[in-house]
């Protein structure tokens, strides 16, 4: 089916329509809400929360084309993932503190892929989550700060302060020099 068709049909209530849509963009939203979650079961959560989202708000969509759709949808995806966690996230940014020594004791045997992938997800959770949100899914440091609720300057830092423990560990790892 179309994906115009599928939409317009999704809008409908059209339940066999609204199942196509969840099986057609699941698994990528899904990836989405892994990069924001602390847990697979949250990231599955957030996930069925933002469907019942997407299809509530589905009649006052505008299509455009699929990539501005699939950035629609993504944006809802990982609101929702930041909302369930915005209290618990404000704290962090104002409590957070790195233990230097766990993360020098990491030690890698994957691929280089999956290393880095496990070298941002021991970020500290503020860190990973402004890193994400600026480096992986493009969003500005002002959109950043005002989903998070946080200030420009606190985004800016903490994506300063994930980029240098990444850099520091990738170093250390792999015995780059530099900065």
């Amino acid at each position: 089916m179309k994906v115009q068709k599928l939409i317009h049909n999704s809008a409908k209530g059209d339940q066999r329509a609204q199942k196509q849509f969840f099986d057609r963009y699941a698994d990528q939203l899904f990836a989405v809400a892994k990069r924001y979650a602390v847990s697979h079961e949250l990231a599955e959560e957030a996930l069925f929360q933002a469907f019942l989202k997407i299809f509530e708000k589905l009649p006052e969509f505008e299509f455009i084309n699929e990539t501005a759709f699939y950035g629609w949808l993504k944006r809802i995806v990982i609101n929702q993932c930041l909302m369930s966690r915005r209290k618990e996230l404000n704290t962090l940014y104002k409590l957070e503190t790195i233990d230097e020594e766990r993360y020098d004791t990491l030690f890698y045997e994957e691929s280089n892929h999956e290393a880095l992938i496990e070298l941002v997800n021991e970020l500290p959770d503020g860190y990973r989550t402004v890193f994400l949100m600026n480096a992986v899914d493009g969003y500005a440091h002002k959109e950043i700060a005002s989903m998070l609720g946080i200030t420009e300057n606190t985004s800016r830092s903490q994506f300063f302060k994930a980029r240098k423990l990444l850099q520091k560990k990738i170093n250390k790892e792999y015995g780059q020099s530099g900065t």
